[in-house]
């Protein structure tokens, strides 16, 4: 089954959002990189998907993420204190991480309009809504994941400050050029590769 969702850039100003077509059976870590791809993220920071809604129910306090454990830079204080959070939720009331790799889409978007936030770079708080519009059978002709759809550019990596300060311009109203050069990036083998991982800079 693929699932069909609106994955929305929240607090930019102006609409910045991908329609993507995912196959229901990835996992939260793949889809991680799907997201990526689409919103030029490159991979230098956490990320977290915060479950709001599944099978038409509300959800608080369920999040997936990295499995805990995983390295983080030991000379910086906001990960440092991440990792002991994420080591010890109980000791903040807040909930463990369910493994990013183990957990697949289908396990909690269950029904139309289910939602969850992802959150990529805990500095600069990019918070994307993902929205599961609906479910659909695989087309034969269509390669998956699949951007269909796109609106405005997503700001580069670390630019909060530039675009609070009025100096970031996210306009782009060639819609068809992001989706197919997201695409693009989809189709070229070992696309996962070209993103950064925690452990490159470790």
């Amino acid at each position: 089954m693929i699932y069909q969702f609106k994955v929305t850039l929240k607090d930019v100003e102006m609409p910045v959002w991908r329609r993507l077509q995912v196959e229901g059976e990835t996992s939260f870590l793949e889809f991680h990189y799907i997201l990526m791809a689409a919103f030029d993220w490159m991979g230098y920071s956490l990320y977290e998907f915060d479950l709001r809604k599944s099978g038409g129910k509300r959800l608080n306090g369920t999040r997936i993420g990295p499995e805990e454990g995983t390295p983080m830079i030991e000379s910086d204080p906001l990960l440092l204190m991440l990792r002991q959070r994420l080591s010890n939720p109980e000791d903040y009331d807040l909930p463990r991480y369910l493994a990013g790799e183990k957990e697949k889409l289908s396990d909690w978007f269950k029904q139309d309009k289910d939602r969850v936030i992802y959150t990529y770079d805990f500095r600069d708080d990019w918070e994307h809504e993902i929205f599961l519009e609906k479910k659909l059978d695989p087309d034969p002709e269509s390669q998956y994941p699949l951007c269909t759809k796109a609106k405005n550019d997503a700001p580069f990596e670390g630019a909060r400050r530039d675009l609070m300060s009025g100096q970031l311009d996210l306009t782009n109203p060639n819609g068809k050029e992001i989706a197919e050069d997201i695409n693009e990036t989809y189709r070229f083998d070992g696309w996962k590769d070209e993103f950064l991982s925690r452990n490159d800079f470790m």
